[in-house]
């Protein structure tokens, strides 16, 4: 687990409208990250909003078992992936039975899901600017992981925090 800083914890209890206003604040607050991320950075699910009954379906099921561990950075080609826990290997193979990106990490990780990385205004917060985290590649499956982008900011000296968005097919 992330320590998160006494001054950024959220308490999740709180009325749902204040919880999101608060993470949106802390978010807004940070700025895009100087220098780029580069090696190796834990990484923990905080939140979900995606839809009623499908965010408490995701987080009954992620307090449980999340296999994301974070990501890893490479600032020089401004490109990185996602770093998992190897018992969620072959689910993934499974679930995504066509990507062949799959890398060995360590006895205990494997790496999936390339991205490129660039500065640029938020999508929902235009007037901030984040590092963003695309996955639009040719070798991610296109159906599902090609339609998430990540938005980062840096909000302490060690301590990033991300917005995942997700285009859904209609829009």
């Amino acid at each position: 687990m992330i320590n998160v800083p006494p001054k950024y914890q959220i308490d999740f209890r709180h009325p749902r409208a204040q919880t999101w206003s608060e993470l949106n604040e802390t978010f807004r607050a940070g700025r895009a990250p100087q220098p780029l991320p580069n090696g190796r950075y834990r990484g923990e699910l905080l939140a979900v909003n995606v839809a009623p009954g499908l965010t408490q379906l995701i987080q009954f099921i992620t307090a449980r078992w999340m296999p994301w561990q974070g990501k890893c950075f490479d600032a020089k080609t401004a490109r990185g992936e996602n770093i998992f826990t190897r018992d969620s290997y072959a689910l993934a193979h499974i679930y995504w039975p066509l990507y062949r990106a799959y890398q060995n990490d360590t006895p205990l990780t494997y790496r999936a899901f390339s991205f490129r990385t660039r500065r640029a205004p938020g999508l929902t917060d235009p007037d901030c600017q984040v590092l963003k985290i695309d996955y639009d590649l040719r070798e991610n499956p296109s159906f599902t992981i090609r339609r998430v982008l990540d938005e980062i900011v840096q909000v302490d000296e060690n301590f990033f925090l991300g917005k995942a968005h997700l285009k859904w097919w209609w829009g």
